[in-house]
């Protein structure tokens, strides 16, 4: 179980989260959706201890996975997948190579050739399974387009061998096209693999597709959480009312396309 109960985050005399609590079941696709601004990816970077006390963050409350408190560091158990797919990458390596460097840190920047030969044994299934011909591992980011480079990202979580994913605006980035594939890849994982994860977006389209509860947040508050289904048919926050009401005014009345595919 993914819980926060009573979080609040301020820096200096600013605000930012206030009394914030929620639960996520390990097995399930959670959605937290708000505004830029709202707090949904302060909210993101502390659960994965990214939040340093030195850049004058303080905060109040507990984050924990399985009874494990979060916050302070980085729990391995919780993997992440970012916003940006080019900015999770270096220039300076190939992708293989880049994939690899996570496994190191864990095994204290050594690897024999057995685990070498048997990672790489398990990328290629893993390229296979996203459809990533193996061919892209010798090449760099620059040479890689952003859906594979997202592609990519996701799979280096999964090398971890994670018990939950953190999804920070996963395809926000991308065209439609590839949001439809990526959104349908990773409800597979969540369906296959019995993985849970939390999904921070501002995309309600996106959103209700993916997630089996979705937590409403407003100005750093939850306001309304529940179902997607029941939450789009009777919104009672303001901001869930100004999305349902945008979605079915929008031009052409066309919706995203992880919307359309469900």
């Amino acid at each position: 179980m993914f819980k926060i109960k009573n979080l609040s985050v301020h820096i200096g005399k600013r605000s930012i989260l206030n009394d914030v609590s929620l639960e996520a079941k390990p097995k399930e696709i959670t959605g937290l959706i708000g505004k830029s601004g709202s707090g949904k990816s302060t909210l993101f970077r502390l659960a994965l201890g990214l939040l340093p006390k030195s850049e004058g963050y303080e905060w109040t409350g507990e984050l924990e996975w399985n009874g494990a408190m979060l916050g302070k560091q980085h729990c391995p158990k919780i993997q992440p997948v970012f916003q940006d797919p080019f900015g999770s990458f270096s220039p300076y390596n190939t992708i293989g190579e880049l994939l690899l460097e996570p496994l190191k840190v864990q095994k204290h920047l050594f690897l024999n050739q057995r685990v070498m030969n048997g990672e790489r044994t398990r990328i290629e299934s893993f390229c296979d399974r996203f459809e990533l011909p193996t061919s892209l591992l010798s090449k760099t980011k620059r040479e890689l387009s952003g859906g594979q480079l997202q592609r990519f990202a996701i799979l280096r979580a999964l090398l971890m061998n994670p018990e939950y994913l953190l999804l920070d605006e996963p395809v926000t980035a991308l065209d439609v096209l590839v949001q439809k594939k990526i959104a349908e890849e990773l409800k597979e994982i969540n369906q296959k693999d019995s993985l849970g994860m939390l999904i921070v977006s501002h995309d309600l389209g996106f959103l209700s597709y993916m997630c089996d509860q979705i937590f409403v947040l407003e100005e750093g508050s939850i306001t309304e959480f529940g179902n997607p289904k029941q939450l789009l048919k009777h919104p009672q926050s303001k901001l869930l009312q100004e999305l349902v009401f945008a979605r079915n005014h929008s031009f052409g009345g066309v919706t995203s396309s992880s919307e359309s595919s469900n």
